[in-house]
């Protein structure tokens, strides 16, 4: 379908005001000037060939089609004045049909344009033109049809077969302008989809990030803290040995070693996300309610003591729950070991319910830190890590009002399958 063009919205909506080009186009004006090349010659030659003694009429039939011509490079730079004009041109060139007159002169060759009017009209969204294209078209009809039955036309035949070529001439400008100003929203409506689709991907995305973020940052957080905190405790340990028990002096020492250099680890693991080679590294498993144990030993020195207990039979959960756990507890400990003096004592306790895991960590350390209601950084993130996990989450002072601080984070489980519930085993 050749696309005669159509009006934008918001410049067919501006009524008689300006739009924003305050000319036609380049193209608006070249298609005219193809519209005037093609039927005015033939309009022309009509006009003057059969009023020769009627210059003043042909004088204005020619003025009237060559702003009728003219219409068409502004009709969609100035919709409705283009179309008012066309309007008037036409209703004047049907006068100038009348009985008497020398030719029937709405029906010259360059009246076909109108129709171009109409389909601009209908296709451009301003439903004012919309309304005014269909009811001025079917007046101009039927008032062809009028003149025609004026200027005597004998047999009814013809003038049926003009009246309805007419008519559907007039249909299809309309209804093209409406498939094509359809067609045109459905187009746009896809686009925007398309567009908020695409943006709703990108905001997905950048809370993948986000969160991927977040959650590396809470594990080199947890990883660091923790293992600064194990090693200058057993440096700590170490300085009060050296030189009255050698022996332990160097037991804490390595423990010491051995905690840094499983940081290190621990950091590449969630730091290298790709080789040298720039291949996906293999994934390190994730922590593991196991791996409890070795935290709790190794935040066990000189003057600060660790105790693991264990209550229940040992029930499948998920790797998020495995992790989430563990982080807790590791933050924990480092909590007692960054905001408490020796001596201290420290119980982690694993409770395993039928639907339920329960983990506390409980010291009774005489000079923390953190205020009630206060979260610091390290209590937000393991409030973030049990939610994630689907677990609630509560740290604070002992609820007993003795001194030293309770982390407890419960995680629900799954369906329960009996077994036997035994008592607690005590690490440590």
């Amino acid at each position: 379908m050749v696309d005669w063009g159509v009006e934008q919205p918001e410049a067919a909506r501006s009524g008689w005001r300006r739009t924003r080009r305050w000319r036609p186009s380049t193209a608006d004006a070249a298609l005219a000037l193809v519209y005037a090349v093609a039927l005015a010659p033939l309009t022309f030659f009509e006009v003057f060939g059969s009023a020769a003694r009627w210059p003043w009429w042909s004088a204005v039939v020619v003025v009237a089609f060559l702003v009728l011509h003219g219409s068409v490079a502004a009709r969609r730079t100035y919709a409705r004045t283009a179309f008012v004009v066309a309007s008037v041109v036409m209703l004047a060139l049907a006068t100038a049909s009348l009985p008497g007159l020398p030719s029937f002169a709405v029906l010259l060759p360059s009246s076909a344009v109108y129709l171009v009017i109409l389909y601009t009209a209908s296709a451009g969204g301003d439903r004012v033109l919309d309304l005014a294209a269909v009811v001025v078209g079917l007046v101009g009809a039927c008032l062809i049809a009028v003149i025609g039955l004026l200027r005597g036309v004998a047999d009814p035949q013809p003038l049926v077969v003009l009246t309805g070529f007419v008519l559907a001439s007039v249909g299809a400008a309309w209804v093209l302008g409406r498939y094509r100003r359809e067609s045109r929203r459905t187009a746009a409506a896809r686009r925007l989809a398309q567009a908020q689709a695409l943006e709703l991907e990108m905001q997905r995305e950048r809370e993948r990030i986000a969160q991927e973020r977040r959650r590396i940052g809470r594990d080199v957080h947890d990883v660091v803290a923790h293992s600064l905190a194990v090693m200058l405790a057993q440096a700590e340990a170490t300085r009060v040995l050296l030189g009255r028990d050698d022996d332990r002096a160097r037991e804490s020492l390595d423990s010491a070693l051995a905690v840094g250099r499983s940081a290190m680890v621990d950091m590449r693991g969630m730091l290298g996300v790709f080789d040298d080679a720039g291949e996906p590294a293999p994934l390190k498993p994730g922590p593991r309610l196991a791996d409890v144990a070795r935290l709790v030993e190794n935040s066990s020195s000189p003057g600060r003591t660790a105790s693991l207990v264990e209550v229940g039979e040992e029930r499948e959960c998920s790797a998020a729950v495995h992790a989430a756990a563990v982080r807790i507890v590791q933050e924990s400990l480092t909590n007692t070991l960054k905001h408490t003096h020796p001596p201290t004592r420290t119980e982690v306790r694993v409770e395993w319910a039928p639907d339920l895991l329960v983990i506390e960590v409980i010291d009774d350390g005489r000079e923390h830190a953190a205020q009630p209601g206060v979260a610091g950084r390290g209590i937000r993130g393991m409030r973030e890590r049990a939610e994630q996990a689907g677990g609630g989450f509560r740290s604070g002072p002992r609820e007993d009002g003795s001194a030293g601080w309770t982390t407890c984070v419960r995680f629900p489980l799954g369906p329960y399958s009996p077994s036997t519930m035994r008592g607690p085993r005590v690490n440590g």
